[in-house]
């Protein structure tokens, strides 16, 4: 995201009129239950090409991937490598004509989550190939040399990724790497360290971000640049508590000297930057939310199947009010997220663009509570590894293994807070400081949710109701915000407002969306989703009561105060206590220098 100008709302040259953005409208103090009302669905053809290559694709991961054994090794084979590669999956969304599969985004999330449902670390190659790869950019209008090398290596089923963070951090927003351009011309020099990339291990083409200094100022600009080109260094596979074997890698790159035919930058980026801005938020959503929904569905699995084999003094552990509970908040929760999924990929009449921004938190933090529900449910057989329950003869559910997985994905992509923080910058600069949001009018929308309620009844149409006035409520905070703080750079500096506001938009705009479905998907209510959204929005309104405590809590003196004094080594040192604070040495030669037996 840090590669982007502060507002968001601008069309492609060849757009007239924007469309309709759900969150800004929803910013601005409008749910538009009119546009919500005709909830999207997936188109039936489109449905069963998906359902023929998730079976498929099951069949495959079944014979060819030990999810178990990549994770205790650590090291995604390279068999499996070269199938997922053959197979078309690095290039699921890619024409046809283009060497590509020509899968819908849909239907490539569906994949995507049916392999993170059996190994994350595949899921993630495939995240990054679609998402960040080489056939990502081949769905813009590139024209020239550049085109014709990204096709090329996509038609070879080469493997690509995109190398942008650096050792200083991703809330930078300019990269260390340097552009320099070549004294010979027609051509730059990269000079520079990467870390955290996906699919470098594995990659024949990395698109590397640098800055290039020219007379105007910095510019952020994008490099293709092969990975057997001289200087270009894959340092080695970066290990994580989780996602065991996936190839992320530590790329440094030194004098490398690329043609000016591979850059993206300057006005042809000026003219992409919508397709751009599409490019980065589809692209971690696939890297971050299927497998966020895939663990959430397996943890409802594991929870009844632990649950219908467990009693207590022979009472079924299912019939305790409060297993009961955790179970229902997960299925709701699960549903909920799922609904914000399906509308944010398939529909057609609205700008999705920020629905992006606000899905990668709500699954993940979603994925988070539900898979905290179900170690809680399952205890200590949850928490033991499966190798260690297959020893003595118990079920081998790998949820120990899919916890670890489970926390990098509220990292992957951004950090959860920062997420947040960026995306409401945007929305309050869309919205209120720049304008460049036009809002369009709200037509039937009051009357629409009126009707919506009316279809769900009960308290669902309480819940419609609270979301209506909830959005008139955040409109006012933002308004209120943005009045006492007119200058932009003095309003983003009240940080946590601004990320809360944002994160109350990301629980409004899931209430709404879970309302929508369910109201569009069983009109007379005989199958449940009713009760399932009932429960997802009593706890989102628990929430949301939360942050609004937290807007403007009055506090920010004190924890600079506070946290100055401990960054400045000024105080409070006694709540070390008596801990041993030497950072231990790594590798196993320490070890074996301490006599400890491996």
């Amino acid at each position: 995201m840090k590669n982007f100008s502060a507002s968001s709302a601008t069309p492609s040259a060849d757009v007239s009129t924007p469309r309709v953005s759900l969150s800004n409208e929803l910013f601005l103090g409008t749910v538009r239950w009119d546009l919500l009302a005709a909830f999207p669905q997936q188109e039936e053809g489109d449905r069963r090409v998906g359902g023929e290559a998730v079976a498929e694709f099951t069949r495959f991961l079944h014979e060819r991937v030990d999810p178990t054994g990549t994770d205790l090794s650590r090291e995604l084979p390279k068999g499996v490598v070269e199938e997922l590669r053959a197979r078309g999956c690095l290039r699921l969304m890619v024409a046809s004509e283009d060497g590509g599969r020509g899968l819908s985004p849909y239907n490539t999330f569906r994949l995507i989550e049916t392999a993170a449902s059996w190994s994350l670390p595949v899921a993630n190659v495939m995240g990054i190939g679609n998402g960040f790869g080489a056939g990502a950019y081949l769905r813009m209008p590139l024209d020239g040399p550049l085109r014709e090398v990204l096709r090329d290596h996509v038609a070879a089923g080469n493997v690509s990724g995109r190398a942008d963070t650096e050792p200083a951090g991703a809330g930078n927003s300019r990269q260390t790497t340097v552009a320099t351009p070549l004294a010979s011309g027609g051509g730059y020099r990269l000079n520079g360290e990467k870390v955290f990339i996906g699919n470098a291990v594995i990659a024949d083409l990395l698109d590397v971000t640098a800055t290039l200094h020219t007379v105007e100022g910095p510019r952020s600009v994008s490099f293709f640049v092969d990975t057997t080109t001289p200087g270009l260094e894959v340092v080695g596979q970066q290990d994580f508590m989780g996602l065991r074997g996936a190839p992320i890698g530590h790329v440094r790159l030194t004098d490398v000297e690329v043609p000016a035919s591979r850059m993206l930058g300057g006005a042809e980026l000026g003219r992409l930057a919508r397709e751009v801005k599409e490019f980065i938020y589809l692209a971690r959503t696939l890297s971050v939310v299927p497998p966020s929904l895939a663990i959430a569905r397996l943890c409802l699995e594991w929870s009844r199947e632990f649950t219908g084999r467990r009693t207590i003094d022979g009472r079924p552990l299912g019939a305790f009010p409060e297993i009961q509970r955790i179970i229902a908040l997960s299925m709701a929760d699960t549903y909920a997220a799922e609904s914000l999924v399906r509308w944010t990929l398939l529909s057609q009449d609205t700008d999705p663009l920020h629905e992006h921004a606000m899905l990668k938190n709500v699954a993940s933090e979603t994925c988070w509570r539900v898979l905290e529900r179900t170690m809680g449910l399952l205890g200590g057989e949850g928490y033991e590894t499966a190798d260690s329950k297959a020893r003595r003869g118990a079920r081998p559910l790998p949820l120990e293994r899919f916890h670890r997985d489970a926390r990098g994905l509220r990292i992957s992509g951004g950090v959860d807070y920062l997420v947040d923080l960026l995306a409401g910058q945007l929305r309050l600069t869309d919205c209120y400081y720049a304008r460049t949001y036009r809002q369009a009018p709200a037509g039937n929308a009051a009357e629409a949710g009126q009707r919506l309620a009316a279809i769900l009844g009960g308290v669902n149409a309480g819940h419609v109701e609270y979301v209506t006035a909830q959005a008139a409520a955040l409109a006012w905070a933002c308004q209120t915000l943005t009045d006492r703080h007119p200058d932009q750079a003095d309003g983003f500096q009240q940080q946590h407002t601004v990320l809360t506001l944002h994160r109350i938009a990301a629980e409004l705009l899931t209430m709404s969306t879970a309302l929508a479905r369910s109201a569009a998907e069983d009109t007379t209510g005989a199958s449940g989703t009713r009760e399932l959204v009932d429960i997802h929005c009593a706890a989102a309104r628990h929430r949301l009561t939360g942050f609004w405590e937290e807007l403007d809590d009055g506090y920010d003196e004190q924890y600079a105060d506070v946290a100055g004094r401990w960054l400045a080594g000024r105080g409070h040192e006694e709540l070390l206590g008596d801990v041993i604070t030497t950072v231990p040495r790594t590798g196993r030669g320490a070890h074996r220098r301490q006599g400890v037996s491996l």
